[in-house]
């Protein structure tokens, strides 16, 4: 029973989280390229790339695999840029928490475990298509915790067939 309970818990406190970001987060949008939507085991899903997550920094911290970094944002309009990295958490303004995977030279790559995004049935194929204009809605909290809200091509949320 108290092994029960903790998976119970475990997994109501994740889902709170996401929960959490999405309800109070800022919404931005970051542009991407889809890729690879399809897997056998999990369905219809697109790994989204951002723009924000190969980095090159021309004075690099000292930043190894594994480390987290805080990337700052700008907006420009509502689509939120690239405005410098820190592996110490920002006190103010827009960011975003990511785990840094790779350091070649002064490129960094980084992940926000927001890279895939489920879609129906079917879809995945459709949305690999689109090359330009693409861009993900994240919702990102004070932590810089960061949830995919949705899909949005050429100013549009992409809806689905049900």
């Amino acid at each position: 029973l108290g092994i029960g309970v903790f998976w119970l818990v475990l997994i109501l406190g994740f889902v709170g989280f996401k929960e959490y970001t999405l309800r109070t987060g800022k919404e931005v949008l970051l542009k991407l390229q889809p890729v690879d939507p399809r897997d056998l085991f999990r369905g219809d899903y697109v790994i989204l790339n951002y723009d924000i997550s190969d980095i090159n920094l021309e004075t690099p911290e000292a930043f190894q695999e594994n480390d987290t970094i805080y990337v700052r944002l700008k907006l420009n309009g509502n689509v939120a840029e690239f405005d410098g990295a820190s592996n110490a958490r920002p006190l103010d303004g827009l960011f975003i928490a990511g785990t840094v995977t790779d350091v070649s030279g002064n490129n960094l790559d980084v992940t926000y475990g927001i890279e895939s995004y489920f879609v129906p049935e079917g879809e995945g194929r459709e949305i690999e298509r689109v090359r330009e204009g693409m861009y993900a809605k994240i919702a990102i909290d004070a932590s810089g915790r960061s949830v995919v809200k949705s899909l949005v091509l050429d100013g549009k949320e992409i809806t689905f067939k049900k």
